[in-house]
């Protein structure tokens, strides 16, 4: 799948739904789960540090108030809601 083609397919993704995983590797298996296709991690962890890079999507790193662990979660900004529709 091609750079463009990926980003879309993400932006497609996300747009229902966020998600939301323990880790980065569950969370990218389960982006690769809901894209389909023959990807790898490092491609579609390269695309989602591209849409987070632009503003497309809110960094999926984080650490709630009181929480002791990270999480991972990814969902589209507004901006990123607006290129998923277009």
């Amino acid at each position: 799948m091609n750079p463009a083609a990926l980003r879309g397919a993400l932006l497609r993704a996300l747009r229902e739904r966020s998600i939301m995983a323990d880790t980065m590797e569950d969370g990218l298996d389960a982006l690769i789960q809901r894209i389909g296709g023959d990807l790898s991690r490092a491609t579609v962890a390269a695309a989602v540090q591209d849409i987070v890079a632009d503003g497309s999507a809110y960094e999926p790193v984080r650490l709630p108030p009181g929480a002791l662990q990270c999480h991972w979660h990814l969902e589209l900004t507004p901006r990123g809601q607006a290129a998923a529709q277009a």
